[in-house]
Parts: C-alpha cells; structure tokens; sequence
C-alpha cells in the first residue's frame, strides 16, 4: 500500500495525499488503455473484415450462370489455392444458390442471422466450422429483383486477429503503465515539494528555545499553509503574554510575601532579645498580625490560582442556589460590619436564582466583595447593601456610602496587587482581581461604578444572557 506511516501508526499526510491521488491516475491510466484496446481492435477488426470482403469477391467474379440457370463457380484449382492460402489461418468459403442449394465449399458453414437485401449485400458475423471459432462474411450477387441470383460465405480462423490483439495490448499497455509511473513519480515529488513548507515552519519552532516566542511570520509561506503559521503566531502570543502574567505575579507575590516574611523574623528577633514573658507580648501580637497577613495572602492566591482559567484547581460546576448563598454570606459578615458601625443589608430576590457554578469559588467572591466593601467603605452610621436580581440577567450589586473610587483607579482596582493611593493597611490588593477572575470562570462581566446617590462604591456583577429562576 502506499501508506507511509508515522510513529504511533498515524498516517503521515503526504501519504494521505498520494493515498487520494494515485489510484485515480492508476484508475484513468487503465480505462484510457482499454479505450486504446478496444478501438485498436475495432480498426483491425474492419480491416480484416475488409480482406474477407475482397476475398468473398473475388469468389464472386468467378461465378458463372449457365442458359438453363444452373449456377457453376469456374474457379481453376491454382486460383482456390492462391485465394485460399494464409500462413496462420484456415480459409472456408462456400457458394448457394438463389434456392441456398450448395454449389461449392464448406457445408457447415452457416448463413449470417440476418437475411442479405440488395440494400444491404454484405454482412460480416461471428460463426463455427467444425470446432474452430471463425470470423466470416457473406456477400450476395444481386441484379434484379430481391432475390439474389447467388450467395458466396467466407470465414476465417481467429488466429491472425488474437496475434494482432496481443500486439495492440502490448503496444498499449507498455506506454501507459510507464506513463502511469512517470506521472505517480511528478505526483510524489510534487507532493513532497509542496509539504517542504510544513517542514520549514516545523524546523524553524523547534529549533528555538523555551523562551523563545517571537512569531513564526508568513514570509515564503504558501498561501494554504499560512492558516497553520497563524494559529502558530497566536499561540506565540497567548503563551507570552500568559508568561508574563505568571512571572509577573510571581515576581509581585514574592513582593507581597517579602514585607510579612520581614516582619515576622523582626519580631522573632525582638521576642528572642526580651528578658521576660511581659516584654515578649508586644512581639508575640505583631507575629499574629503577620502570621495573619500571610495567612490571608496564601489564602487569597490560592484562590486566584484556583480561578485562573484552565488551572487543575479548578473544580466542576453544580447548579446553586445564588440567593441563598449571598444570603448566607451576608449573615456571616454581618459581626464584622457592625464592629465598623456600618449596616450590612440584603435586598433583592427571595426565592432560589439557579446557576451553574462552584460554590466554593463563588463564596470566595462574596467574601472578596464584602470583605472590600467593609474595609474600604464601612464608616460610623452608613449602609452596605447586597442586592440581587434576576429580570434580563442576572446581577449582583455591593454598594456602600464610603469615600469611593477615583474614576481613574476604577478599572486599575481589579488588576492583580494593585491598591488605591492612601489605603488603609491590611490589603494585598488582590481581592477584586479574586472577583474578576471568578466572575470570568461564571461567564460574568464586573465593573466599579460610583453610588446610585452618586457617592460611594457600587460593584456589580453580571451574569450571562441565560438564567435560571425557579419559584419558592
């Protein structure tokens, strides 16, 4: 078969080229030999029709009719044998009368199967004498009337004509399979011409390094394999710019990590240095603020890491019950909200808002946005709302009466580490990155916008076009 094969037993596509190729060629080569065959043996065929005919009349010119009807062939032994003689073939003839009595010849050659008319003398049909095939022709003397006057068969054995076939079919066959070979050499030559593309762009990325990710580009390219280049290009440019995310929040994390990390070997020096119990308390509380500031940070990267799309950490999509869950979390937020002097609320929908999410993932979002609303916008007397609603879309909105978000910093607060001017401490800046990246996992959009009283911070979270309400 003409099946090279790749390791692993997959077919290689030039294969699969010559595969859809080259069995048409084989297949057009053998019908255009059998049409060369069969009219080559039609036109010897005529032509040794043509020869009976010739030989059928000469017989012919030697019939004689004598006064009283009788019908006589004059025909000298010399001329029978000079008419008769073939070096390969056996010659019969016979001649009738107008009754199809037998004047002269073969009786057991046959009449052909159609009658002869003074339209048509000549007739030419396949026949038997004794047990020999012959190809015979039978030719009628006509003068007046529809009656011939006399009838003269000749045939022949097959001999010269299956030599002359054989000779056809070689004379045929020998050119075309050699054109046939020829063509299937261009074809896979051509073949593999055209794939030495594929063979540049496939040399050419495997002969950078790992950090290479400069486009492959076009140039030279054939226009069929450019879509391949292309996708190339972009998967170049997805991986780079997915490179540099994750060295750039490596590089931030340790960043983050580095400030804790300090801390708590400051304070573990100044715990070693203390003398009694009463002057290691001040050192043991600011190693529980660190610890809990590295806490909170691994926490909230693991997070991220578990959002991030196509991460292993990612867990499967259930269907939840959104309204319960925002009211859950509200309820345990609400201590911590009181401790600011703010009032923590839920309004919206009562009755169960399905989606399709991880509930893991999406009470971290919720304690991300409430967690952001209380400690950037709680004040002494002012209001948090959580709201939900399920009309067109779904949407959850955290909105509180704080200080708010300069217009500039509103799309930069959810990039990874990045905290407001004059934040209060305690922050990793990663919180609303959390949000995003979960809402983006949710097929979700999120956007900070000012107060509906046009102060404060309003967070809103959009679900898609499709949502699932049932009734309480």
């Amino acid at each position: 078969m003409l099946l090279d094969r790749l390791p692993g037993g997959k077919e290689s596509l030039r294969a699969q080229l010559l595969w859809w190729m080259v069995p048409p060629v084989i297949a057009v080569g053998l019908i255009s030999a059998f049409v060369l065959y069969a009219v080559g043996g039609k036109v010897s065929t005529a032509a040794y029709d043509e020869e009976l005919f010739d030989t059928a009349k000469s017989l012919a010119e030697e019939i004689r009719t004598a006064p009283d009807g009788k019908v006589m062939l004059d025909l000298p032994p010399a001329a029978e044998r000079i008419i008769l003689s073939d070096p390969y073939d056996q010659i019969y003839f016979r001649v009738l009368t107008p009754s199809n009595e037998m004047v002269a010849g073969r009786a057991d050659l046959t009449l052909p199967p159609e009658p002869l008319t003074s339209e048509n003398p000549i007739r030419f049909y396949d026949s038997t004498v004794g047990s020999s095939d012959v190809r015979a022709a039978a030719y009628a003397l006509f003068d007046d009337g529809n009656k011939p006057r006399a009838t003269v068969l000749v045939a022949e054995t097959l001999a010269t004509r299956k030599m002359l076939a054989n000779k056809i079919l070689l004379a045929v066959a020998v050119p075309m399979l050699t054109l046939v070979l020829i063509f299937i050499g261009i074809l896979w030559f051509g073949v593999r011409r055209g794939l030495d593309p594929l063979q540049d762009v496939a040399g050419a990325v495997s002969r950078r390094g790992w950090g290479d990710l400069r486009k492959v580009g076009d140039r030279g390219v054939p226009e069929e394999v450019q879509p391949l280049t292309h996708a190339i290009d972009d998967l170049m440019r997805r991986l780079d710019e997915s490179l540099s995310v994750q060295q750039r929040f490596i590089s931030d994390a340790a960043h983050q990590l580095q400030t804790p990390l300090a801390g708590l070997f400051a304070q573990t020096e100044r715990a070693l240095l203390s003398r009694d119990f009463e002057s290691i308390k001040p050192a043991l509380a600011q190693l529980r603020i660190s610890a809990q500031r590295v806490t909170r940070l691994v926490s909230q990267l693991l997070s991220l890491a578990r959002a991030e799309p196509g991460s292993e950490l990612s867990p499967a999509f259930v269907p939840v019950n959104l309204a319960m869950l925002v009211q859950q979390t509200c309820m345990e937020w609400v201590p911590e909200a009181l401790e600011k002097g703010a009032d923590l609320g839920y309004a919206g929908a009562s009755g169960p808002v399905m989606i399709q999410g991880n509930i893991s993932m999406l009470t971290d979002m919720l304690n991300n946005l409430i967690d952001n609303a209380i400690r950037y916008g709680a004040r002494p007397g002012g209001t948090i709302t959580v709201t939900l609603s399920a009309l067109e879309r779904i949407e959850l909105c955290i909105e509180d009466d704080g200080p708010g978000i300069p217009e500039a910093e509103r799309a930069r607060v959810f990039e990874r580490f990045h905290r407001l001017p004059g934040s209060l401490p305690g922050g990793c800046g990663l919180g609303l990155a959390i949000v995003r990246e979960i809402a983006r996992a949710h097929g979700a959009q999120v956007a900070a916008s000012p107060g509906s009283t046009g102060n404060g911070t309003l967070i809103r979270v959009v679900f898609g076009e499709e949502i699932h309400i049932l009734n309480p």
